[in-house]
């Protein structure tokens, strides 16, 4: 099993209720036997919301923290490169994805540093059309997630909870910027679509649900566009 820091990206802009909650969930229920370090990025929410989630992580490891009003994915960038200089392994969160119970990650983590054709562990919603084969690694099957789904337009990348190795990143490059949440993540489901290189996959035990709820009613479209 894997013991290298896993940083975990919190994504936040003022849902400060839902922030909490993701953050106690997330403490309360993950398993590791590595470190798990935090890093905040926020769209240059009020100090009143900053306050609040830095106290919420309490006596957590907290590797850094990015505020600026820069667009939702401008954050996202800024936060995975300062992930990158702790750990080539991230754990993605937006502030209102709650765990339900217990999640292990080293499962996933050692399948990530084991195999270079998988890039990451997807752990929010599946959808239906999804297509993929099955794969195993340590007495654990996934699905190995095809690159484009059974119906156009339906993203298999998305901002749902993941665990992630850089080499994700330098397949498929950055967030693109200047787009609402949405937008910026179909863009970014486009260059899985189109470019070779290591896949997402599904573990066959999460179910369709995944291991997260999804708790927020604010949606990140709110979030700012561009500076």
């Amino acid at each position: 099993m894997s013991t290298s820091p896993i940083v975990i990206i919190l994504q936040t802009w003022e849902r400060t209720e839902y922030a909490l909650a993701t953050i106690a969930a997330a403490r309360r229920n993950l398993v590791y036997d590595g470190p798990l370090v935090w890093f905040v990025t926020d769209d240059g929410s009020r100090r009143e919301h900053l306050d609040a989630v830095m106290t919420a992580l309490g006596d957590a490891s907290v590797a850094g923290l990015h505020s600026a009003r820069e667009g939702y994915g401008a954050c996202a960038n800024a936060a995975w490169w300062a992930a990158c200089q702790v750990s080539h392994l991230t754990l993605w969160l937006e502030d209102d994805w709650a765990l339900r119970g217990p999640l292990d990650l080293r499962p996933w983590a050692a399948l990530l540093e084991g195999r270079a054709d998988i890039g990451m562990v997807r752990s929010g919603h599946l959808n239906e059309f999804m297509r993929g084969t099955t794969t195993a690694h340590e007495g654990r099957m996934y699905w190995k997630l095809d690159h484009v789904s059974a119906h156009p337009g339906t993203p298999i990348f998305t901002g749902h909870p993941s665990l992630r190795h850089i080499r994700y990143r330098d397949a498929y490059g950055e967030y693109p910027v200047m787009l609402p949440p949405g937008e910026t993540e179909l863009h970014y489901n486009l260059a899985y679509e189109r470019l070779p290189g290591p896949a997402i996959v599904w573990p066959c035990d999460l179910g369709i649900w995944g291991a997260w709820d999804h708790i927020g009613g604010v949606k990140t479209e709110n979030w700012q566009v561009a500076p």
